[in-house]
């Protein structure tokens, strides 16, 4: 019995060493230096090693046949080599190709900062968006303190390198937010209605961006939304203005987030003094719904919907009339849905659907006068992107949207409707991973005005060290006239040329920029007697400059940035060329955070301020002569991180012009011009109190 085992032990022991195959070899990079510490193993098996110092393998399978040896390191693309097991031991050398960083790879960036959490290059994150003191976590506000953007005053709006508010458009997902800002007061501009924590990108492109946004004559804000969420959470935040609630729940491949919000500004009114004489404070209700849905590995759908009411009535001083104030009430409802649709095909098709509609209605008393505005916009748009090389792609898409106005005053009432169709492709073609260049064209016809335009649009990138980058862009740019504009006739298609060069050095912690630009303006609108026409023109050039450190001062973070612009319009009802009022010459923002951990808290302060700007003086025969003060404003912040009742919990302090500068946007004058009252701020100074708390996970995710 004894031999019979032997046999069998030995017989076994020989097929076991028979099946058995070593794989040894060396892995090297392209220039031949050996990579230490990779990973080498066999497809949907165990068996596999590590590189030694000399880049040097080796590993025993029992496998057999046809497999595959994948080998990856850090900082290295992923690779693998076919292998046939079983027929005898193998050596082989392996080659790695070093991966594209990020941070060294050149991009398209002429004339855009990119803001969002993991994005390349990234400016402002969605928390730095956020907590910006002075902000109040408005992302347009916030977008105002980035070189380009002028700071908003009594006309709601971002108004960007010379540009109007209505030559910045707003885009949620790809697809286009026709009114972005909540209800406006007369002479005041108005916060933005999205909150930046729907979103895990934004970019903001003062100049030359994509063939694929189009109806944007100065500039684009480019929103992306977040994914599914990580888990379950209940959101609560009581404000010195009001409070909202929001319940986001995970499933497993999909997610619902529920919310809603109220308003009512009169107990702050009550104890900051208001400009205006308030018969009804604003009060706004609303809330928003948001589904999500993993279709595959690489699949995502979106839903969100909001709807908003607001409503507030106030009387304001009558320079003309004294002793009879005007009368201003207003009524606003909105409703705003975005559906889109993301799929990867392959490793090299992706295909993006949307569709969004919006609906913005006003309605209310001017005096005696009952007035009401509706505007509306429905779209769709498709997008196909393929992806060749590493890095280089080809995009191309439709869209159409369906957009007007109807109005109404003392019962007469007027309306426009315009369909407006465009198609776009573009290629994004690496030359190297230190060139690149960017081809577009855009094409868009209006069934309202019954005209086609055709844009052309071109960026270079090059790469000039491991930090920094060079970057051009030109660019024609198309839009339509505004709608107060179009809702009298038809007209035709505003257009401006775009030229930009940048320099930047981007690190990880660090961000410098200059950055020069000039703008030409052809086919502005005019107005003359009541008779809108495309006869008026304009340009505006100028520099930038952007540094941003997040190094130097442990648990610090700050920014600078400084434009200066020179320009001037033959619009609207101007009797020649003029710089409009909205435009300051010099603009500079200093922002500072600071995080001091012992006492979690977070402090930090906004200091902006801006050249004085003209104003029309009718007792002066040279139009837009004056000139404002200068505007100065500090705001400060504080958010003190804690626990209520178990949960994480926000207190948030935020107080405006803590120093009470005296500002002033312009003036009004009396009908013989020799009477005027100043334009200011509602309030000197105010501050919002609240607190934030999110039940369910141990960090803020607003």
């Amino acid at each position: 019995m004894q031999p019979i085992k032997l046999t069998l032990f030995f017989l076994f022991f020989f097929m076991f060493a028979k099946a058995q195959t070593k794989i040894s070899g060396v892995l090297k990079t392209i220039k031949g230096t050996p990579v230490a510490n990779a990973n080498i193993s066999l497809k949907n098996s165990y068996d596999g090693t590590s590189t030694d110092s000399t880049g040097r393998f080796a590993f025993i399978t029992n496998e057999t046949g046809a497999g595959l040896l994948q080998y990856s390191a850090l900082n290295f693309e992923k690779d693998s080599v076919q292998i046939n097991m079983g027929s005898g031991n193998i050596t082989i050398n392996l080659t790695i190709k070093e991966a594209l960083n990020q941070l060294q790879t050149v991009s398209i960036s002429a004339g855009s900062f990119i803001a969002g959490d993991g994005k390349k290059g990234a400016i402002l994150s969605s928390l730095d968006i956020a907590t910006i003191a002075g902000s109040r976590a408005d992302i347009f506000a916030a977008m105002q303190t980035l070189p380009g953007a002028q700071t908003s005053f009594s006309e709601s709006g971002l108004f960007v390198r010379g540009g109007t508010a209505a030559e910045t458009k707003t885009y949620f997902d790809g697809m286009l937010v026709k009114s972005p800002f909540n209800a406006t007061v007369p002479d005041q501009a108005s916060r933005g209605r999205l909150s930046p924590f729907l979103f895990k990108g934004t970019s903001f492109s003062a100049g030359g961006y994509s063939a694929q946004y189009g109806q944007a004559l100065s500039s684009a804000l480019v929103l992306e939304s977040t994914d599914l969420p990580e888990k379950t959470t209940t959101g609560i935040s009581i404000l010195s203005v009001g409070a909202g609630v929001d319940q986001n729940i995970r499933f497993k491949n999909s997610s619902i987030t529920a919310g809603g919000y109220y308003y009512n500004l009169s107990p702050a009114y009550s104890l900051i003094k208001q400009q205006h004489d308030y018969t009804k404070p604003p009060e706004m209700l609303g809330g928003n719904f948001q589904y999500k849905l993993k279709t595959s590995e690489t699949g995502m759908f979106k839903v969100y919907a909001s709807y908003s009411r607001t409503q507030l009535a106030l009387y304001s001083a009558n320079i003309d009339t004294p002793a009879v104030p005007k009368y201003f009430s207003n009524h606003n409802l909105n409703i705003y849905i975005n559906s889109t649709y993301k799929e990867y095909f392959g490793n090299r098709w992706k295909l993006e659907t949307g569709f969004a509609y919006n609906k913005d209605r006003d309605a209310g008393l001017m005096t005696v006068n009952d007035y009401s505005r509706t505007d509306h916009l429905t779209e769709g748009k498709a997008t196909l992107t393929k992806s060749f090389g590493q890095l280089s792609n080809f995009k191309f898409g439709a869209e159409t949207f369906n957009t007007g106005r109807q109005e109404s005053l003392n019962g007469l009432s007027r309306k426009y409707n315009d369909q407006i169709s465009s198609g776009f492709a573009e290629t994004d073609l690496f030359l190297t991973n230190k060139i690149v260049v960017r081809l577009g064209m855009r094409a868009e016809y209006s069934s309202y005005l019954q005209k086609y335009n055709l844009a052309p649009r071109t960026s270079l990138g090059l790469k000039t060290s491991v930090h920094s980058q060079l970057s051009f862009a030109y660019g024609r740019f198309y839009q339509n006239p505004e709608d107060e504009y179009l809702i009298i006739k038809p007209l035709g298609f505003e257009h401006a040329d775009h030229y930009i060069l940048k320099y930047e050095i981007n690190t990880t912690d660090r961000n410098f920029r200059i950055e020069g630009y000039y703008k030409d303006y052809n086919r502005l609108t005019k107005i003359s007697n009541g008779d809108p026409t495309n006869t008026g023109s304009g340009y505006a050039q100028g520099f930038e400059l952007f540094w941003r450190d997040k190094k130097s001062i442990k648990n610090a973070d700050y920014w600078l940035s400084y434009s200066f612009l020179d320009t001037k319009r033959d619009f609207r009802d101007f009797p020649m060329m003029a710089t409009p009022t909205f435009a300051a010459k010099h603009t500079v923002s200093v922002v500072y955070k600071h995080f001091i951990e012992s006492l979690h808290t977070q402090f930090g302060g906004t200091y902006s301020f801006a050249s004085g700007r003209p104003y029309v003086n009718p007792n002066n025969p040279v139009y837009l002569a004056d000139k404002t003060q200068t505007y100065n404003s500090l705001s400060l912040n504080v958010s003190y991180l804690t626990h209520v009742l178990k949960q994480f919990s926000v207190l948030y302090l935020n107080i405006n012009n803590v120093p009470g500068f005296n500002q002033i946007y312009g003036y009004q004058y009396s009908a013989n011009g020799l009477n005027r009252q100043p334009i200011v701020p509602a309030a000197k100074r105010d501050f919002l109190i609240g607190i934030m708390i999110t039940i369910g996970d141990d960090t803020f995710v607003r």
